[in-house]
């Protein structure tokens, strides 16, 4: 990811995850911004540089066009040592054409190659086409709360 891509990723995610917390915690948008803003900086803080974070344009793999990103990281939970998915889109023209799948495959088996043992993610309970994809991928529910919840997939 280039700089002005991760510009560009930063403006999207901040304003999408602020809608979403906004939403589940009936903020208004400006609160959920800012607190948006300072879990940014608090997990990246060093932008594209911040260790052990991954920030990946996602593009097809035969003209190389944009069709999405991907922002990952690796962590230690528990003694266990997982890739957690932070935040993941592919642009909504390029749904459902298998470019997700394929992501998720890929992060799955860098993150083996590092020595990680599971993929992490938490999805909102009314985004049923994210979690009919990870279904599909091999992901399961382990933790609900009322608004979303967290999946996780075994790394062989």
């Amino acid at each position: 990811m280039s700089l002005q891509e991760y510009e560009e990723f930063y403006a999207y995610s901040i304003n999408n995850h602020a809608e979403e917390l906004m939403q589940e915690k009936n903020l208004s948008f400006e609160k959920a911004l800012n607190l948006t803003k300072e879990e940014f900086e608090e997990m990246l803080p060093n932008g594209l540089a911040t260790e052990d974070n991954y920030l990946i344009i996602v593009e097809d793999g035969t003209d190389g066009r944009f069709v999405g990103f991907i922002w990952y990281l690796f962590e230690e939970t528990e003694g266990v040592k997982q890739v957690f998915l932070c935040d993941f889109l592919i642009k909504e023209d390029e749904r459902r054409k298998g470019y997700a799948s394929i992501a998720l495959k890929d992060i799955q088996e860098n993150a083996a190659k590092c020595g990680c043992k599971e993929s992490v993610l938490f999805v909102s309970k009314d985004n049923a086409p994210a979690i009919n994809l990870y279904i599909k991928n091999g992901y399961t529910p382990f933790k609900e709360f009322e608004y979303g919840m967290y999946m996780k997939k075994m790394i062989i």
